[in-house]
């Protein structure tokens, strides 16, 4: 991505998506573009302007130009004049210009472009033009869901049982008890959907306290027919490495991001095609294009995955040689925004990992789900609302929650788990 937002930039931007959650774009001014009043309508820009202009079907020159109110929000919200249109010269090029921008902004400064019914709206990231209180009221507030809150009770009645049993006789827990036994308390059975978990708008998400691993956003290969290489299991036999634990298997457990790991691997948006590429550097410095996701099926999954997500966090302990989670900590969040993800990809906050392995001859193919993953302490820069839940106050279900055989989704009687 050509705009990278710096720290500072970045916090005004997560201030902006928790009221308005939709797609936006960002640019960093230059002089060029103050003094010749122009800037080109990149793909994403003219992502976010679908609705206010169609620069595909606009012809070149003066006769094709757009003319259209549009907001500035500072201090105050001023209705302005901009222009929309592709020029005689060269391929004709989209561009744009919001007139009196200049008043606003100066050379190096980056603004933030998105729509608010029907028109472009540009805030100035700079700490003489960004006003939160101007962006609150503009935008407004939405409402707290119904489902959120049925949600909120049953994690409260969960969190008032300290002691909840893994399985009777468990004296180990595997990684993913603590994400199933928490999904069975709410009554889900395990699934593979593409889709939110609780009434198939929640996305729930458990992991042990203490560990500091990655949360995993979703599970999505590449493009494998527009790749050069054609499957997962030949990407772990190309660039992997001979599994210690299992003679015989190469194994591929690396996370790529934005820099180039020990595997030679990376990661690349270009917004302008669509595609996310990952890379691989030789060493002499070539790089070439191992694999490709389109960005709009990425988009498609995050959304559909985490229109809304409840993060859990459960204390692990032993009693008598039994193994038993208490599920006191949750985060909620709400809106990704994947302007955002892309941003986050090309600053190495989110990454993709690659986890599995292979027999050399090709056989014996295992993988744990290739994956986008993100730290916990970045959730705040992907989504548009993020909101720590409070489990101890009155609200919740009780009763004594015992999981140690058979299966109830009731939590206002005894619940029993089995694992097989």
């Amino acid at each position: 991505m050509q705009f990278i937002p710096t720290e500072k930039e970045m916090a005004m931007l997560e201030k902006i998506v928790k009221y308005h959650p939709e797609e936006y774009a960002v640019v960093r001014l230059t002089d060029t573009m103050l003094h010749k009043a122009i800037i080109d309508a990149s793909a994403p820009i003219r992502t976010v302007l679908t609705g206010v202009v169609d620069y595909g079907n606009m012809i070149q020159g003066s006769d094709g130009k757009v003319l259209a109110e549009s907001i500035v929000i500072t201090d105050k919200v001023i209705p302005v004049q901009s222009s929309f249109y592709r020029p005689k010269t060269k391929k004709g090029d989209p561009r744009l210009w919001i007139y009196g921008l200049k008043k606003f902004i100066g050379s190096g400064d980056m603004i933030y472009i998105t729509v608010h019914e029907g028109r472009m709206v540009v805030i100035p990231l700079t700490d003489e033009g960004f006003t939160p209180n101007s962006i609150s009221e503009f935008f407004g507030h939405e409402e707290e869901d119904a489902i959120k809150a049925e949600l909120i009770l049953l994690l409260s009645g969960i969190a008032k049982e300290p002691e909840i049993s893994v399985a009777p006789d468990r004296t180990k827990s595997a990684a993913k008890d603590v994400g199933e036994t928490f999904e069975k308390l709410l009554g889900i059975l395990p699934n593979s959907d593409k889709v939110a978990d609780f009434k198939s708008k929640i996305e729930l998400k458990s992991k042990r306290a203490g560990v500091r691993t990655s949360d995993t956003l979703f599970s999505m290969v590449p493009d494998w027919k527009n790749s050069y290489i054609p499957s997962s299991n030949e990407m772990i036999r190309q660039y992997g490495y001979p599994s210690k634990k299992y003679p015989g298997f190469m194994d591929l457990f690396v996370t790529v991001s934005n820099k180039t790991n020990n595997q030679g691997l990376s990661l690349e948006v270009d917004e302008e095609n669509n595609l996310l590429y990952q890379l691989y550097e030789d060493s002499s410095g070539k790089k070439i294009i191992t694999c490709s996701w389109n960005l709009s099926e990425i988009k498609e999954r995050l959304l559909n995955k985490h229109p809304e997500t409840v993060w859990v966090v459960a204390e692990e302990t032993k009693i008598d040689g039994k193994v038993y989670f208490h599920y006191n900590k949750a985060v909620y969040t709400r809106a990704p925004i994947f302007s955002s993800f892309l941003l986050l990809i090309s600053q190495g906050i989110i990454t993709y990992d690659w986890r599995g392995r292979v027999k050399e001859d090709g056989t014996g193919y295992k993988d744990k789900g290739h994956c986008f993953r993100i730290k916990p302490k970045f959730r705040h820069l992907l989504f548009a609302e993020t909101e720590t839940i409070n489990l101890e106050g009155e609200a919740g279900i009780s009763g004594q929650l015992e999981i140690s055989g058979g299966y109830s989704s009731s939590l206002g009687e005894q619940t029993q788990l089995v694992f097989e």
